[in-house]
């Protein structure tokens, strides 16, 4: 039976704008009353160890950085980039130079934001010292890769404040997707002030030491409670910002965010189940709720360590087995219960230049999925010397939510019933405890996902590419690398298309990954709520800079 496909995909944003009460006077006379302050509720499902632009590597980080700093572009409710941090910008003819003008815009404490804030935050990425995540992603830049590897110095990287608001980068190739980059937390400013000395490598961990360029400002972080964001009455566009401020509240557990959106206490929750969206129905139909639902650029998916120090998860055929043993309608209709089956790596909602990628080409997995996944296993462990052993594996859970435990009890499950090994579940800490074991390829195996950057398939492609630095399975293919680092600079779409369809069907035969579920969300918000745009191909998935309290 093949899997579930996405229908196709329109609209990439979608905007909300609900009905406004309205308070009346009293006792027949016009009556001064205090102006209610405007506060949205938002819930985080996690919370992020920093917010460091520089490091922002995460879904969690960016809807922080990205309503308190105010990045290079913007992303509109149309889904279009649009000036921001930049005023104005210049390409040179042979697409190298991008020389952009910054515009008059202030900190939350007064100070004036300067073209080489942006410069520090974008050098502090590939600065060794910081160890971003991110900084593979901007080996194109001139020198960056050479800096970053300790090859080259930072007076060498191609990133200058030429005065005070002019900010150049310079690179080593055309990038025909690079303005599409802009709007993400490596482009947004950070003060040398705040990073001088041994405050490099811990700005960002708590709200004390920054300055605020954006929309909001944090007025206070409690770690294990959530952000608490003021409007900043600096920010260059504050006439636009309606709201007075944003609570961002932890809250990991998904039926506490439901309760809590009944008690009115949240006025957003993401990515509802279906079981859940059957038993509010009737007030969406009524009017009473609104709901939105969206593409998110996103995958969730089976991370392999190809370089697994019991040898196993090294051989192809044995990745493969554990992929194809998922029962992907089963995981969706019986565990998550929304989003939608993947059996590719590029999302519906990713364009390649005006057209959606997954519109022309079939999911890979799709041709493999009617192989026996136990005789592929017998392969395998043959291939490595182990034939006829009952192997055990350790799968990494990233947390101890009940919903999380879900998940790992059905992958469980699925592998020791049809496989016939054993699996041993280990619980992180924490998610932050997770994502550094992961990134270090401390794991067997584990569940993981990438969310769009920006609106290209290459801010999926290149993760797995050999020397990338969020390579988290530890994948190494030359012929996948060449295809994909061929399109960096390639500017016929035709061609990229075809290069990026024939490198996913490498890396899904290598079965580097086991994709599982792309991002279709259903969202809830309170009747109050109007004006907040989701998105997530570039910006923060929830953008609250124009949304209104009624």
């Amino acid at each position: 039976m093949k899997g579930k496909k996405v229908k196709k995909l329109i609209a990439l944003v979608a905007a909300v704008t609900v009905a406004a009460g309205s308070m009346a006077g009293c006792s027949g006379k016009e009556k001064e009353t205090k102006k209610e302050e405007k506060i949205a509720n938002i819930a985080m499902s996690s919370e992020p160890d920093n917010i460091d632009g520089s490091r922002g590597d995460s879904s969690a980080k960016g809807a922080i950085i990205l309503e308190v700093q105010e990045s290079l572009l913007r992303m509109d409710e149309n889904g279009e980039t649009q000036p921001a941090g930049a005023e104005s910008w210049e390409i040179s003819e042979d697409g190298l130079v991008y020389t952009f003008k910054i515009r008059d815009n202030k900190y939350s404490d007064g100070t004036k934001v300067l073209a080489e804030d942006y410069a520090n935050c974008l050098i502090r990425t590939l600065d060794p010292e910081v160890a971003s995540t991110y900084a593979a992603n901007y080996y194109f830049i001139k020198g960056a890769e050479a800096y970053n590897t300790g090859k080259g110095s930072e007076e060498e990287v191609g990133i200058k404040a030429l005065d005070e608001s002019t900010l150049e980068i310079t690179l080593n190739q055309p990038v025909p997707y690079f303005l599409k980059m802009l709007t993400s937390n490596q482009f947004t400013p950070i003060p040398k002030k705040h990073t001088e000395g041994e405050k490099n490598v811990t700005y960002g961990a708590d709200a004390e030491n920054m300055s605020f360029s954006g929309p909001f400002m944090i007025e206070e972080w409690t770690r294990g409670e959530g952000f608490t964001l003021k409007k900043n009455p600096e920010y260059w566009d504050a006439e636009s910002v309606k709201l007075d401020g944003v609570n961002f509240l932890l809250v990991q557990e998904q039926n506490t965010q439901q309760q809590m959106f009944e008690q009115g206490k949240l006025d957003l929750i993401e990515n509802i189940p279906a079981e859940y969206y059957d038993k509010v129905k009737g007030k969406i139909d009524s009017g009473d709720i609104k709901l939105v639902e969206w593409p998110k650029p996103s995958i969730l998916y089976l991370t392999f360590n190809n370089q697994d120090p019991e040898g196993i998860f090294t051989n192809a055929k044995i990745r493969q087995a554990f992929s194809l043993a998922i029962d992907r309608e089963l995981y969706f209709e019986k565990v998550v219960k929304k989003d939608a089956v993947a059996y590719g790596l590029i999302p519906p909602a990713t364009s390649i230049g005006d057209a959606k990628f997954r519109d022309n080409h079939e999911e890979p997995l799709l041709a493999l999925k009617d192989q026996d996944p136990k005789k592929l296993l017998e392969e395998g462990l043959k291939e490595i010397g182990r034939e006829g052993e009952q192997i055990e594996i350790t799968y990494l859970q990233g947390d101890a939510n009940n919903n999380t435990k879900v998940r790992s009890e059905f992958f469980q499950n699925q592998w020791e019933t049809k496989l016939g090994v054993k699996v041993k579940i280990d619980t992180a800490a924490d998610n932050a405890t997770f994502n550094n074991m992961v990134n270090k390829g401390e794991y067997q195996v584990c569940n993981t996902g990438w969310g769009a950057d920006y609106n290209d398939p290459m801010t999926f492609m290149k993760i797995f590419t050999s020397d990338d630095s969020n390579n988290n399975p530890k994948y190494s293919n030359p012929e996948y690398d060449e295809l994909v680092n061929a399109c960096m600079s390639e500017t016929d779409m035709k061609v990229r298309e075809e290069k990026f369809a024939e490198a996913e069907k490498i890396l899904l035969e290598d079965a580097a990954i086991a994709p599982l579920n792309f991002g279709l969300q259903k969202n809830l918000v309170q009747k109050r709520l109007e004006g907040v745009t989701f998105s997530g191909l570039g910006g923060p998935d929830v953008e609250l800079k124009k949304a209104d309290i009624k």
